[in-house]
């Protein structure tokens, strides 16, 4: 299963619908550039449960480490993180 960007975006998007329309935003109006957290989307518990629902889905170890807090929860770089993820975990099977 290889996983792509756009993939893991229109998951994240489709996931957040109702808390993205509560904030006054339309799913496919949100641009890369957008921090969730920032913009009120999720709060600190919907981090959490964010990074649980994708790491299964995805078959993400746990250990984000690596991943840069500053971009956890900007659009972009979340999906692009998450998709690398999930291809190389795979990969080492």
């Amino acid at each position: 299963m290889s996983v792509t960007e756009a993939e893991v975006r229109s998951f994240l998007l489709e996931r957040l619908d109702p808390q993205l329309r509560q904030a006054g935003m339309e799913p496919q109006a949100v641009g890369d550039d957008t921090d969730l957290f920032a913009a009120g989307v999720i709060d600190s518990l919907g981090v959490v449960e964010l990074v649980g629902v994708v790491s299964d889905r995805y078959g993400i170890d746990d250990d984000w480490e690596d991943y840069d807090p500053e971009d956890l929860l900007v659009v972009g770089p979340f999906c692009r993180y998450v998709a690398g993820r999930a291809v190389m975990d795979e990969a080492q099977g």
